[in-house]
């Protein structure tokens, strides 16, 4: 049967209806591949609906209803998932009071001890097209993004380690032109930035030494989770630190309403982020003092976009470290890599 098998850099959260992750969950792994593969095909010029809200239907539906399916149409797919290893759950507090008390933010999810496989079953047939599109939307999110939920809070990045899909070599063909709703996700206003994260000490030392952020002095009957910091570190070789990157970067903003479009908001207005990052993954076994992290986003302004190149390593310096005299032992943070989603398309043709 057509699989990918890929190793799992950063916890896969697939959630349920309770927000919990207590298994992995095929429906959040096709909502992760169908949201990339839309955003794809309005790149490539393709039709794609707001699911959540979608005119398509058996007879009438657009590009992404065709393969992922809509009211009448069925998905031309059904997704296995092959997993085996839940992580040790680790808790962050906030640095300041939302309200009168502090929130906390957590890190939970799914790895693996080999590969995470996802066999693709075809129920009816799948066109060349449509294989060659969803093996470049693989591509992408293994290259550049992450897959599941909760990508922007680190989860989600993976290593493609096996494809044997069809038509894995092939470009997309171009689509008919189609009017897409402008403010949905579309490659071509994507950037994606990685950036490299060099200590000065091994982090397993940092870690024992209890440097890095993890709740304010304050904050009522906060449990220490250091020995699961530790066993992220050690067993599954990623640090969980997105949360202070995403600090580190939400207040480039300064203006509150277009920080909330931009990062996101909760509660009664609640709407999703289009800045996306990930925890700190090791790439290179041997090196205990260097991750590698992604940040990544769509229909973001311009300065947003310098700001992070120019100002992540200060910004870092104050939000990484519990106290600020641990601050020098961040030795770098080195953009390694950056691509727009307009140089992607342009390699499709």
């Amino acid at each position: 049967m057509p699989s990918v098998k890929f190793k799992v850099l950063t916890p896969i959260w697939t959630g349920n209806e309770k927000g919990g992750c207590e298994y992995l969950r095929e429906t959040g792994i096709l909502g992760s591949l169908r949201w990339w593969y839309e955003a794809l095909i309005r790149g490539l010029g393709g039709s794609a609906c707001d699911p959540t809200n979608s005119n398509c239907e058996g007879k009438n539906h657009c590009d992404a209803c065709e393969l992922f399916g809509c009211t009448g149409w069925s998905r031309k797919f059904r997704l296995e998932v092959e997993f085996n290893i839940t992580i040790p759950e680790v808790w962050i507090g906030t640095r300041g009071k939302r309200g009168n008390r502090y929130l906390k933010r957590n890190v939970a999810g799914f790895m693996s001890d080999g590969s995470i496989v996802l066999t693709f079953i075809p129920l009816r047939d799948i066109s060349q097209n449509e294989w060659a599109l969803l093996n470049k939307t693989l591509q992408i999110i293994a290259d550049y993004g992450a897959l599941g939920s909760k990508t922007s809070q680190g989860n989600g990045v993976i290593e493609i380690r096996e494809n044997n899909l069809p038509h894995k070599d092939k470009k997309p063909e171009k689509l008919e032109k189609s009017d897409n709703n402008n403010e949905l996700p579309n490659l071509g206003n994507f950037f994606f930035y990685k950036f490299r994260i060099k200590f000065k000490e091994d982090v397993s030392n940092l870690i024992d030494r209890n440097v890095f952020w993890t709740h304010a002095l304050d904050h009522p009957n906060f449990q220490d989770y250091r020995e699961n910091w530790k066993k992220l570190w050690n067993d599954y070789h990623f640090l969980p630190i997105s949360f202070h990157i995403r600090d580190a970067i939400r207040h480039l903003e300064g203006n509150r309403n277009e920080r909330h479009a931009i990062f996101g908001i909760g509660g009664n207005y609640a709407h999703g982020s289009k800045v996306f990052v990930s925890h700190g993954y090791k790439i290179d076994e041997n090196d205990e003092k260097t991750v590698e992290i992604r940040i990544w986003g769509y229909d973001t302004k311009d300065k947003i976009k310098n700001d992070i190149k120019d100002q992540l390593e200060n910004r870092l310096k104050e939000k990484l470290f519990s106290k600020r005299e641990n601050n020098e032992l961040l030795e770098s943070c080195s953009l390694i890599e950056e691509k727009t989603g307009k140089e992607i398309l342009e390699g499709l043709k």
